[in-house]
């Protein structure tokens, strides 16, 4: 049961947006607008040029080539930070924050500034990963301090251990806090655009007008509904006169 439980604890792994997009760029830096993974093209080229001459060889060099630079472009991105359970969880919520308002700045059309939003937000998600992992990190301190000093024997080390535990909660709370702070006001500029975006859809709506519509015309059933209720009217008076089956009889 625990092994199923650790499949299913959340994990991410938050890369810094800047030496990602260093990553992205080429080797030698004097080369003019490189695109992105331009190295992928250098593996079939060497299959190519060596499949005359071994197979094998030409599919291991293009192997080795693949890992080499990939490898090589995963340093220069950096290992990221990784977040585990609940530091991981708060930081997809906050993640969410960030897909919101990214989706709704588009609607600020002329009105935005920054006009792309998404160099900002990239670096935003980076720092708030920081935040939730310095935080984990100063309260599993705290935590494994409090633990290796329960078999201690009162005096001057135990009571530094407690001293430092102290100082190490109180930090990851401050931490905390500040991780809230930002949160809240990515949830203040996420509801900002929300509302902006009500207003133009309401705004649209009225420069459009109520739609066009036609007149119905006249209504055919009601002269059906008239001429069959004095059908009606006259088969009730009729009935009414026709005498009875013993008035018949007799």
């Amino acid at each position: 049961m625990g092994r199923h439980e650790r499949r299913r604890r959340t994990v991410c792994v938050v890369r810094d947006p800047r030496r990602v997009a260093l990553a992205l760029r080429p080797l030698r830096a004097d080369r003019a607008e490189p695109r992105a993974g331009w190295w992928v093209w250098l593996v079939p080229l060497c299959g190519l040029v060596l499949w005359p001459l071994a197979p094998a060889a030409a599919f291991l060099v293009a192997v080795a080539l693949v890992f080499g630079v990939g490898g090589l472009v995963r340093y220069r991105m950096g290992s990221g930070i990784r977040l585990e359970g609940d530091a991981a969880r708060d930081w997809v919520r906050a993640a969410s924050l960030l897909r919101e308002i990214r989706r709704g700045w588009r609607g600020l059309g002329g009105m935005a500034e920054p006009a792309d939003i998404r160099p900002t937000l990239a670096l935003t998600g980076y720092h708030l990963a920081k935040l939730i992992s310095a935080r984990a990190r100063m309260a599993a301190y705290a935590q494994e301090l409090r633990a290796a000093r329960a078999g201690l024997a009162p005096g001057e080390l135990r009571d530094e251990a407690d001293e430092r535990a102290e100082v190490a909660e109180e930090r990851a709370r401050e931490l905390g806090a500040q991780f809230a702070a930002r949160v809240e006001a990515l949830g203040r500029l996420a509801s900002s655009l929300r509302g902006h975006e009500r207003a133009e859809r309401v705004r649209a709506l009225l420069a459009a007008g109520p739609p066009a519509v036609e007149e119905p015309g006249a209504d055919p059933i009601a002269e059906v509904e008239g001429r069959t209720a004095v059908v009606l009217a006259a088969y009730e008076e009729l009935s009414g006169l026709r005498p009875s089956p013993s008035e018949t009889r007799s």
